[in-house]
């Protein structure tokens, strides 16, 4: 059912949170002159695990919960948004739950 069956939501989401910390202490790495490739290569990391969690199905209601939580406090704690196609795939993922 998920797009990533080798991975579960749990390893996703801890992955995710960890590349989000790095990604933070490199950009003030950056901003001091170090890093830069490390950077770039974090941020490329970031998106792909997050594209990962965005596409994963979930298979019960708990899950689908857990998964849009914790996207909402990566929205948050990051000050970020989604653009109206990731919102729509978010949808689709969860949308069989209904």
């Amino acid at each position: 059912m998920n797009d990533c069956p080798a991975k579960n939501l749990f390893w996703l989401t801890v992955h995710h949170a960890n590349i989000v910390a790095s990604v933070k202490t490199l950009r003030q790495d950056v901003a001091s002159g170090a890093n830069c490739g490390k950077l770039a290569q974090a941020v490329a990391e970031e998106e792909l695990i997050r594209n990962e969690i965005i596409r994963w199905r979930p298979a019960s209601v708990r899950d689908a919960q857990v998964k849009l939580i914790y996207l909402v406090y990566f929205l948050a704690s990051t000050k970020g948004s989604f653009d109206t196609t990731t919102i729509a795939t978010i949808q689709e993922t969860v949308d069989h739950l209904r």
